[in-house]
């Protein structure tokens, strides 16, 4: 007898859940991130879609204080976050009113080193 199932494992290409503080975006409109040194700071970059029910404006995401990095198991329970404030940040919105295509908001933060914590839960 043939099987056909297939199991499915929850959060399998996207093993982690960015959470703002400030202006809250939310999590699930994320899409991947970067985080690496550029000369003395530490810079990390994301995006997010934005959608008719999830629009922000862009005067809101200078409000941006912090960020928390949540790095899940395969059964979606956070392990450990990634925790810093912001000390400058600045966007890019891609417009893309195609067929099928949402915009794009590129974010990319100055981390405060100060604050750059690792937590276990």
């Amino acid at each position: 007898m043939e099987n056909n199932f297939e199991p499915i494992e929850p959060l399998k290409s996207n093993r982690w859940i960015i959470r703002t503080e400030g202006t809250e975006i939310k999590p699930f409109l994320f899409r991947k991130y970067k985080i690496f040194n550029e000369g003395e700071e530490i810079i990390f970059t994301t995006e997010f879609f934005e959608t008719v029910n999830d629009a922000y404006n862009p005067k809101d995401l200078l409000n941006i204080l912090g960020v928390t990095i949540e790095y899940v198991d395969p059964t979606g329970v956070a392990v450990h976050k990634l925790k810093f404030d912001v000390k400058g940040l600045n966007f890019e919105i891609k417009k893309s009113y195609g067929k099928d295509k949402l915009q794009i908001t590129k974010l990319r933060f100055i981390v405060n080193k100060d604050t750059l914590r690792i937590e276990n839960k």
